[in-house]
């Protein structure tokens, strides 16, 4: 097995189980984060939680970029530039987070069921990801 196949091994794994822990949480836990997520709307700044967040998997997505080139690979290739696209989105929020602020704050009754849909797409991508590990393996 080659290092850019046991990379994306170790990267469709990690993001499986980061995409199934945090959906499973945000499914079952949707008002704590709702909670948390209104008390954030009333910083200033955007939550250092969520930069954090975006920044370490932004770190762990580009080798995987680089990595599909060699060997050449379509899937590896569209699973990464589909990565850094969702991490653009989330990027943009946290920079355009006074507009986020009010969405939120004017959102209030409707984020819980938000925040419940978002974590069941993420319990499922998280499941596809697997099957992409299982396509990696063989």
């Amino acid at each position: 097995m080659s290092f850019s196949a046991k990379w994306f091994l170790v990267y469709y794994a990690t993001m499986g189980i980061l995409f199934i822990l945090s959906g499973g949480y945000l499914v079952l836990k949707n008002e704590q984060a709702k909670q948390w997520l209104i008390a954030a709307s009333h910083q200033e700044k955007p939550p250092v939680l969520l930069i954090r967040i975006i920044k370490y998997l932004v770190l762990f997505t580009l080798p995987g970029l680089v990595l599909s080139f060699i060997p050449f690979s379509l899937i590896e290739l569209l699973f990464s530039i589909w990565s850094l696209l969702l991490l653009y989105l989330a990027g943009v929020q946290l920079v355009r987070w006074k507009q986020s602020q009010i969405v939120l704050m004017e959102n209030k009754e409707q984020l819980a069921q938000v925040i419940r849909t978002g974590g069941a797409i993420m319990l499922s991508v998280g499941f596809a990801i697997f099957l992409l590990a299982y396509f990696v393996i063989q």
